[in-house]
Order: C-alpha cells, then structure tokens, then sequence
C-alpha cells in the first residue's frame, strides 16, 4: 500500500499468468500516475468537460434557468468540451474564443459577441469550481482566471454593453397597429395578442420569459401587486419569488388580456389556464422579431421593452427604490443610468393607441 493512502486491493480473473502480469504491471503504473485511483476517484481522473457539465446538471440543474441550462448543453457540443477538465489550459480557452468569434458553421452558429463570449467561460468555470469544491478533483482554477483576465485585456471578451435604444413613438405605432390587425383578421388563427403583450412588457417592466410565468392566484389586485415566480439572479433564480407593483396603465392592459375572447383564443394553444398568458415565451420573441423585419425596424429587442419601462417611470420623477419596486432589478446600481433622464417631448402615451387596440379586441 501506498503511504499515506488507506489500504486497497483489486481483483480480477485472467485465462492466464502471464495476462495477469501485464495487467498488474499496467495497472501499478496507472496508479503510480494517479494515486487518487485509491481514494476511489478513478472515474473522475478523466472526466472530459462535457461528462462534467452532465454531472453538474444532474446535481444542481434545476436550481438554475433556462438560459445557463441552454448554454451549457451548446457548449458540450464544442470541441473545449472534449479536453479533460483538469488538463483544461489557457491554449483551450483562447481556441475556444477564437472559434466562437469565427461562428462554427457545422452546427449552425453564427459569430458571437465578445460579451456572450465572457458568459460562457464563466459557465465553464462555475462547472470546474464545482468540481473542485464537491468532486475534490484538482482544477486549476488559478490558471484559468489568469486567462480570462488576458483575454478580457486583449479584448477578445468583455461585460455586456449597456443598451440604450427604445422604442420611437412611430414604431410603437407600426408595431401595435400591426399586431391588431392580425389580431382583428385572425387569418392563421393567431393566438398571440401581441398589440396586448408589447403595452403589458412595458407598464410591467417585465423580462420576456416572465411573462408567461404568472399566476393569476399572485395578483393581488387589492394591493396592486404581482408575485413573480423563480425570478432572474446571479445566485439562482429558483425560488426567488419577489412581487412587483402593478399600476394603473399596467391594470388597464390586464382587464383587455382577461377578456374571454382573448383568453379563449390563446388557451387553444393548450397550456395552463391559470397562467396570464397562457402562451410560449420563445414564440412571443419570434413575433416580435417577425414584426420588426416586416416594418423595417431595426436594432430593437424585446428587452428594450423593460428598459422603456423603467425610462417612463423615470420620466415621471419616481425615485430609483420606486422603480425597483416594479422592475424588480437586482440592485440600485443596476437602475443608476436612470437617475437623471430627461423627459422626451414625443412618448406616445397608452391612451393615444387605445382606439386602435380597443378597435382590433
């Protein structure tokens, strides 16, 4: 036995002597390589990144949303995720950056931004610190942050830019006009009230995939407040259920999504009736992307949608806590680009698009 490790010992059975030699010979020097084949971590001492995120997801995947999951499952598909994950080195990482920042056109992947870059390493690092906290494998996980540094400094990743654009009042015009005709023609049998969804993102302050995650059983309409299920955070989003104030512009548009005609036609799509929007959030981005392209819209996200939120109630001289209180950000910090908006002259205000909308319901 070897010092310093517990006793052990292995068995097995051969047709022959001189097979059993070679494998002990093999089998003294596989351990003389790895001396934690002892300590009964032989299945890990060759644990490829891809089996480790496998592993990871097992143990701690539900606590986590939809987006890391999704990056995690791409990145087994890469070829970083063929490396063993403590034979992980600054060479693998720069090749992986470069790789992505070229796209990888055999599995459908466009170039990404240096910013996506950096969210990806960070969900390879927090599957190796994982590792080396839980699995007690030895990553080096000191040499991997010397790396994202240099590549952070060769900016070849970065942090996210902070977006700026809303929306003009002429595209929330074209966007809502057109989504009410669909609505009022319902020639494909729509199902996605989207002249409803796009006011309701914006007086809720609502991220896309929140929208279809509320109950109708949280709405305290009493108290004008909205309880949000497994919100957003750095620290895991299961389970971190907060309530946001619902205002009056906000209320308006729950009464016009509450109308039986409105209800029923997005309920075919058959998911829970109990839910305020009982609808796919994936597909409400996809038509409003598809609206966009067809009116020529350019650079505008579904996500801006918050951002203009939280601009209107700047622009109504509520204070960052007030703010927070309907946008639910993480921190003040988050809300500080808010501080000092200055009123526009030309925002379109709900009730100049309501004959419109009210028209097409």
């Amino acid at each position: 036995n070897k010092k310093g490790y517990p006793a052990y010992s292995e068995s097995k059975t051969f047709y022959s002597k001189k097979v059993a030699e070679n494998w002990l010979k093999k089998r003294e020097v596989e351990i003389q390589e790895n001396p934690d084949i002892l300590l009964g971590k032989e299945q890990l001492i060759d644990l490829t990144l891809s089996d480790a995120i496998d592993k990871y997801l097992d143990e701690v995947g539900s606590e986590y949303g939809r987006t890391k999951r999704y990056s995690l499952l791409l990145i087994k598909k890469l070829p970083i995720a063929r490396n063993i994950i403590t034979k992980i080195h600054s060479i693998h990482l720069a090749e992986h950056v470069a790789l992505r920042r070229r796209g990888v056109p055999n599995l459908g992947l466009e170039p990404i931004a240096t910013s996506t870059q950096q969210h990806e390493l960070l969900h390879i690092r927090g599957v190796l610190s994982h590792a080396s906290v839980m699995w007690g494998m030895e990553v080096d996980l000191s040499n991997f942050d010397k790396a994202t540094a240099q590549l952070r400094k060769t900016r070849q990743i970065s942090s996210s830019k902070v977006r700026d654009r809303l929306p003009t009042k002429e595209e929330l015009i074209a966007l809502t006009k057109l989504f009410a005709e669909r609505w009022k023609l319902n020639k494909y049998g729509t199902k996605y009230p989207m002249h409803l969804i796009i006011w309701f993102a914006i007086f809720s302050c609502r991220r896309e995939a929140e929208l279809t995650r509320l109950w109708l059983q949280d709405y305290d309409s009493y108290n004008s407040s909205w309880k949000v299920h497994d919100l957003k955070n750095p620290n895991g989003s299961k389970g971190n259920h907060k309530s946001f104030d619902v205002l009056e512009p906000c209320k308006t548009i729950i009464e016009l999504l509450l109308d039986n005609e409105v209800r029923s036609r997005m309920l075919r799509l058959g998911y829970d009736e109990q839910l305020l929007l009982p609808l796919n959030p994936k597909s409400i981005g996809k038509e409003f992307r598809e609206a966009c392209k067809i009116l020529g819209i350019e650079d505008l996200h579904f996500h801006d949608l918050r951002h203009e939120g939280c601009t209107r109630l700047a622009e109504q001289s509520f204070t960052i806590p007030e703010i927070q209180k309907v946008s639910l950000h993480d921190s003040w910090g988050s809300l500080q680009r808010y501080v000092s908006v200055k009123s526009r002259r030309n925002v379109i205000q709900l009730e100049e698009c309501y004959g419109t909308v009210l028209n097409f319901v």
